[in-house]
């Protein structure tokens, strides 16, 4: 794989740091959002094993297209206090140790390293962090997991590393790719913080609507372009009283994966 290479040698390392450091990232988004592009479309399908059931009737006019199409969220849960996940993906989660720090595949993360202002990155010290990792054949918008009002995005620039799991073992991906960070003031989960991390390729996160009132599972959001990932950070007091489903319980801090669909219960206050 092209990513195992980059990430896995010195000389893979290299050629790495010459992508990044050059235009050749620039020019191939704007080749995957030109008509030109299409032709990737079916290949990607293939490779992938993307099903397209959902999606029927589509057309595309180009790669970011099809990366960006809609799917319906369909039904949710009913019941009050329940947290839904805001994108499909794997989901890991861990706790927030030593005040402000957390580990994610040998890299050592602290707070102010996913939001710079120290003020309100310590309000999530000795929580919990969530983490969404997305793939090539997970559908890329993402949703509110409660209501709540949606406060303005923080944009960060960085660079454009890989998310899959040999790139985060080996640089601090979190800390260092380009990423969205705002706050969630939810109705069930207090102050919730969201980042959206963008990967290799991903010239863009949209988000559809900010400093306004959302509902649980309407439409944040987006990514363009290529797999992503989304971390969300709960402070302290909702950590305490925060109910995982049984699936779940098991892969706090063991840096395992579990699937998830955007929609689903992952979890509930009481």
């Amino acid at each position: 794989m092209c990513v195992d290479f980059l990430y896995s040698s010195v000389f893979g390392r290299l050629v790495m740091k010459a992508i990044l450091n050059s235009k050749l990232l620039p020019l191939a988004a704007k080749f995957m959002q030109s008509p030109a592009s299409r032709i990737m479309i079916r290949p990607y399908i293939q490779r992938n094993n993307i099903s397209m059931d959902e999606f029927q009737g589509q057309r595309f006019n180009s790669f970011a297209d099809f990366f960006a199409r809609f799917r319906p969220l369909g039904s949710l849960a009913h019941r009050d206090g329940v947290m839904i996940s805001p994108c499909d993906g794997l989901l890991s989660i861990y706790d927030i140790n030593d005040g402000a720090e957390f580990r994610v595949k040998g890299s050592l993360y602290r707070m102010n390293d996913l939001i710079p202002e120290k003020e309100t990155a310590d309000k999530f010290k000795d929580g919990l962090c969530m983490i969404f990792r997305l793939r090539a054949n997970d559908y890329h918008h993402f949703c509110y997991i409660d209501d709540c009002i949606h406060s303005k995005g923080h944009w960060i620039d960085g660079k454009l590393h890989a998310v899959q799991p040999i790139a985060c073992s080996t640089v601090p991906v979190y800390r260092l790719n380009r990423r969205q960070w705002s706050l969630l003031h939810t109705k069930n989960f207090g102050l919730v913080a969201q980042i959206e991390v963008g990967a290799m390729l991903v010239g863009g996160i949209v988000h559809n609507k900010a400093g306004e009132e959302a509902k649980r599972g309407e439409e944040m959001g987006h990514f363009e372009l290529a797999g992503s990932t989304i971390i969300l950070l709960f402070t302290k007091a909702v950590k305490d009283s925060l109910r995982l489903m049984p699936e779940y319980c098991g892969i706090i801090d063991s840096d395992k994966e579990r699937h998830v669909r955007q929609g689903a219960e992952v979890a509930s206050i009481g």
